[in-house]
């Protein structure tokens, strides 16, 4: 057997040095590029290509249709436009309600007292909590006879406020949204406490010193020295709430009558309980399309900082 000569061995100086810079690369890229490829690019793209098909998800044959599935959803398809409603209400909400009590948390947890690492694991805990659990338990504390909400208000003397939170299409969203929130302001609150603990407090002290208000003190100096904070705040938060599904499937069920349907539920229907493959995929393209439009200008912020 001819021996291989000890300079040019895998693994030995000269042989790195005879393989180029960027195959070396490419070479180590490979593995986790092919699981890449395989468990996302080609389910995104079938999922494009399905799009543009009429398909019952169970039949050989797939009938071409383009453009026509999006077409529909456009000027067809009355749930549609409910569930991008909700979807963007949702969004906006969630950019305000759940990050601002989270940064609220943040600047009362970020004093140091008695008890203040017991308290940032209290605020923190629900956001560990999967939301199909808290879809469960705020299901119970809603529910109209059993649950928290009506005993406690029967309780004090208001039970004229007493609703039925999730089947009236009035409060149903809300309702849900507030059990998100619940959810959803950890994350937030951790973030901005971490970004928080970064801004040397010798800035702090000189802004008292200038004789600023503690109003003063977080608009002029707090506030702009989050920015980077805020910044992946707003995008994470804007992602998920764009990606909202699975309290909606636990809670309400996209009901009632289809008035708390979201884009992720309305696509799971039409593709699953109607046999609406190309409709079901044509809202994962625009949902996707949606999300890219947060996730590109905070990935390429990112990348220049």
């Amino acid at each position: 057997m001819t021996s291989i000569p000890v300079e040019l061995k895998a693994g030995s100086p000269t042989m790195r040095r005879a393989l180029p810079q960027s195959l070396v690369a490419w070479l180590f890229l490979a593995p986790a590029a092919f699981i890449f490829a395989v468990v996302l690019i080609y389910p995104m793209t079938y999922s494009a290509w399905l799009s543009l098909f009429q398909w019952d998800g169970v039949s050989p044959n797939k009938v071409w249709v383009g453009i026509d599935n999006y077409v529909e959803l456009f000027t067809a398809n009355r749930v549609f436009w409910i569930a991008l409603k909700n979807n963007v209400f949702w969004s906006l909400l969630s950019l305000i309600v759940p990050t601002g009590i989270g940064l609220g948390l943040a600047l009362l947890l970020n004093t140091a007292f008695r008890g203040s690492s017991f308290f940032r694991s209290v605020f923190y805990f629900p956001a560990i909590l999967s939301m199909s659990i808290v879809g469960l338990i705020w299901s119970w504390m809603y529910h109209p006879t059993l649950g928290l909400i009506n005993q406690s208000l029967a309780a004090i003397g208001l039970a004229g406020l007493e609703r039925n939170w999730l089947s009236d299409p009035t409060i149903a969203l809300y309702s849900v949204f507030v059990a998100a929130t619940w959810h959803n302001a950890g994350l937030p609150m951790l973030l901005f406490l971490a970004g928080l603990q970064t801004i040397p407090k010798e800035v702090m002290e000189a802004s008292r010193i200038d004789g600023a208000t503690r109003l003063q003190s977080f608009w002029f100096v707090t506030f702009p020295m989050l920015r980077e904070t805020t910044m992946v705040v707003v995008a994470i938060t804007a992602i998920n709430s764009l990606k909202v599904y699975d309290i909606i499937y636990v809670m309400t069920y996209g009901g009632p009558a289809n008035r708390t349907q979201v884009l992720g539920t309305w696509m799971y229907f039409l593709t699953y309980n109607h046999n609406e493959v190309g409709l079901g995929t044509a809202i994962a393209v625009i949902l996707f399309g949606l999300t890219l439009f947060f996730a590109i200008p905070y990935t390429r912020h990112m990348v220049r900082n």
